[in-house]
């Protein structure tokens, strides 16, 4: 309301100067400023201006989800097949070689072709300084206000006009394609199953959602729908054994500065879902409906806490129900609880965020036969509307999960396949799991009792039990924080 009210007085002033400068035939220097800050107002969407919904045919989509035959018509003759849309270039960017497992592709890449505007590299190809072998999936250590040194949330704005320019993007003209090699977890030339082996998927759909939130235009983002070891060749994709070499010089300069559009609202702070939470799905945040559900992306066994943790030695429960175990790491660790990973740190307690539902982001994917392809839409539209029920008309979804990245499998299915509202908590239960006051062991809890955003409480967790303290490790609380979003004003005063 208020954005629009700015707008709307931003164009009568506009106009009232206009028209009292050409009476008087006054000097227009005023009314040229004018016309300078309306060209550079910032569109600020809501998370309904960011829905796209894909054909049932996914043949019939040239953005967003799209499937291996199109791909391969992009790349046959470019020039002639891209979208009516885009007057740049096509870049694929493959999170690993296509060729990881035999019998599938026979060469590692998408063939270039630079004659055409055809570019294709491996993400890891950008190499910041602090990650000279690669490895950089779109995420960086940002201040929320509340929390300094935790989770990873959206990389900043030095980061991604600095990551456009290795792989020469112009977001307002190119299509950017990624795809999934092989996939993850790869041992021994075999296929893992989805649940290892599909997280790439989570890697290419984080790197829409972190492109979209700084003002990509969905039309001018997709991601391969399978990997290319398995449809590469019966789609005819043509393949190679090199890439392409880094120019720092085609996107002349481009920022997403130039993309004027918020689309910040994607990203929620620790506040905002707390609401959430307290609310039971009903509470009043700028840029959402008035209705929204908190979706849990994780493996459901580890959101009912009957999944399989850690146990004795290092998992010496006294005071906690035999059942208790170590499920959620930290941000220091990755991924579940593993006697093999070495030294993992776990959260201080293990529950899940009030009045959210469990929605396993692998049950949105087929196998590894199928290269983990999305399962079509009309079963998508299943799952989230009758089987986990978490859509109803005038929701909007909040994807979350331990880091935000198994979520952006789900989010990406309610946002660009379904067409629903959603936004994603970054902070997600690493974050959420930090706030505790009731640990039976003092060193563990940072908050007061009272504190404004203390999370280990039934009225806002679905809690389950405390993490014995040999183990567990937290983030630093800033207890004089006044917002969660610190680093979101960051970004929007970085494109002002």
């Amino acid at each position: 309301m208020i954005q629009k009210w700015t707008q709307t007085f931003a164009t009568f002033l506009l106009l009232s100067f206009s028209v009292s400068c050409a009476e008087k035939k006054e000097d227009n220097t005023l009314l040229a400023g004018l016309l300078l800050f309306a060209a550079n107002q910032i569109k600020v969407n809501t998370a309904s201006d960011l829905v796209n919904e894909s054909a049932a045919d996914y043949n019939q989509n040239n953005w967003g989800l799209i499937t291996p035959q199109t791909l391969a018509r992009f790349q046959s003759n470019w020039q002639a097949n891209k979208p009516s849309h885009i007057t740049g270039n096509l870049i694929i960017l493959q999170t690993d070689a296509a060729d990881r497992v035999a019998g599938g592709a026979a060469s590692p890449y998408v063939a270039e072709n630079p004659g055409q505007g055809v570019y294709v590299y491996l993400l890891d190809d950008y190499k910041p300084v602090d990650l000279p072998s690669g490895g950089f999936r779109f995420n960086q250590t940002r201040d929320t206000g509340l929390f300094s040194n935790s989770v990873r949330y959206q990389a900043n704005g030095a980061f991604v006009d600095d990551w456009l320019k290795t792989f020469g993007i112009n977001l307002s003209k190119d299509l950017v394609v990624f795809a999934v090699g092989t996939g993850n977890g790869i041992t021994a030339g075999a296929y893992p199953a989805k649940a290892v082996g599909a997280g790439a998927v989570q890697d290419v759909t984080r790197g829409v959602y972190w492109l979209r939130y700084w003002g990509a235009d969905i039309k001018n983002l997709a991601i391969l729908n399978g990997n290319l070891n398995k449809k590469a060749t019966g789609a005819g994709i043509a393949l190679s054994a090199s890439r392409s070499g880094i120019n720092l010089e085609r996107n002349a300069g481009f920022s997403v500065k130039q993309l004027r559009v918020d689309n910040t609202v994607l990203t929620l702070g620790l506040e905002d879902v707390y609401e959430i939470a307290k609310t039971g799905g009903a509470a009043t945040i700028a840029g959402l409906t008035s209705k929204q559900q908190i979706i849990d992306a994780r493996p459901a066994a580890q959101y009912d806490g009957t999944a399989q943790g850690l146990n004795v030695s290092r998992n010496a429960l006294v005071v906690n129900p035999a059942s208790a175990a170590y499920i959620t790491t930290s941000y220091q660790s990755s991924g579940a609880p593993s006697a093999t990973a070495g030294n993992q740190t776990f959260v201080p307690f293990e529950g899940s965020i009030k009045s959210s539902k469990t929605f396993p982001w692998a049950d949105l994917l087929r196998d590894n036969a199928d290269g983990y392809e999305f399962l079509d839409k009309a079963a998508i539209k299943t799952l989230f509307d009758t089987t986990r029920a978490v859509y109803t008309p005038g929701t909007t979804i909040v994807s979350q999960c331990r880091t935000n990245f198994e979520a952006q499998v789900n989010g990406f299915a309610s946002l660009n396949i379904l067409g629903y509202p959603t936004v994603y908590y970054d902070g997600s239960l690493v974050e959420w799991t930090a706030l505790v006051a009731g640990h039976g062991t003092g060193a563990v809890n940072q908050v007061p009792a009272d504190f404004k955003w203390r999370t280990d409480t039934s009225s806002i967790s679905n809690f389950l039990w405390y993490n014995e303290p040999t183990h567990v490790v937290r983030p630093t609380v800033n207890l004089t924080a006044t917002t969660t979003k610190k680093f979101i004003q960051e970004d929007k005063a970085y494109k002002f």
